[in-house]
């Protein structure tokens, strides 16, 4: 187990350095372990990519087949009047073709968010389990009741969040066609506050998803947050730079050279895989376990 500190008496300051210290300590003595992690870091990211790469290329081709064939159409009201009357379908000699994309990108919409959620909680919530549990030794850790316990909350977790994310990422959808439609746009404002907060406390709980009783999680994860907003906030800020500095990174390599851009692409899967080691210490420190 990770040594206990009394988080709570210490300065916020304090915390985030001394947890980026522990971080990096634990990282060194768990090394075997930190390599599955960053293995399964790999793995969720290609994963990712591969299934965004079997299905986008479908509902883009799908989404211009019916952006070309509502070109194609004659929708001038005198032409329509006059198709009329010569029993011609106003929606061109395919009037199917529009709804038949349309089911196809639904379909492969649905296929592939289910895949990316599938294998945000597998891989990711694998991931998470031995950032949290690093220091764990032997068949505590590697044992399967705790493996799929974990999985299983995180399960439940990554549902919550899911619906969270979906009702902003359809606020988003709804503002952006709100005029090209009868519809009156959602006020976006509260919406982003929303789902900022609850991603802040759903963060925080899984860590600790197998510490402490599911009853208590929700509980426990609101008093940690709200008592110590400023060490973690602080940490996600730290988290989320080294994020952006590494993608900037990515993208300036691109086009210069191809070895530099791969030490860059490991680099900043090293920094994913370490930075839910640095949370997870900092979330227990601030937590008491």
């Amino acid at each position: 187990m990770l040594q206990k500190v009394p988080g709570l008496k210490m300065g916020s300051k304090h915390i985030v350095i001394s947890s980026l210290k522990e971080s990096f300590l634990l990282i060194k003595k768990n090394k075997r372990i930190f390599l599955l992690i960053f293995v399964l870091q790999i793995l969720f990211f290609s994963l990712v990519i591969m299934a965004n790469a079997y299905y986008m290329p479908q509902i883009l081709q799908s989404t211009q087949d019916v952006i070309d064939y509502a070109e194609s159409l004659d929708i001038n009201p005198q032409n329509v009047n006059i198709g009329i009357l010569q029993q011609k379908n106003p929606l061109g000699d395919d009037p199917l073709r529009i709804s038949r994309n349309y089911d196809l990108i639904m379909k492969n919409s649905i296929i592939l968010l289910i895949l990316i959620f599938l294998i945000f909680v597998v891989i990711n919530g694998l991931v998470w389990y031995f950032a949290s549990n690093i220091s764990e030794k032997g068949k505590r850790l590697f044992s399967s009741k705790n493996l799929l316990s974990y999985l299983l909350w995180f399960f439940v977790v990554a549902l919550v969040l899911s619906a969270f994310l979906y009702i902003f990422a359809y606020s988003l959808v709804n503002i952006a066609f709100s005029s090209y439609l009868s519809v009156k746009p959602i006020n976006f404002v509260p919406l982003l506050l929303i789902t900022a907060i609850a991603v802040y406390y759903i963060y925080i709980s899984i860590p600790i998803l197998d510490k402490i009783k599911l009853r208590s999680l929700a509980k426990s994860s609101f008093s940690t947050g709200t008592k110590n907003f400023i060490p973690i906030i602080s940490s996600y800020l730290i988290i989320l730079i080294l994020i952006i500095a590494c993608l900037f990174l990515i993208f300036y390599l691109i086009e210069l050279n191809l070895f530099l851009l791969l030490i860059a692409v490991l680099l900043c899967i090293f920094v994913f895989a370490w930075s839910k080691i640095y949370f997870a210490v900092v979330v227990k420190k601030l937590s008491g376990l």
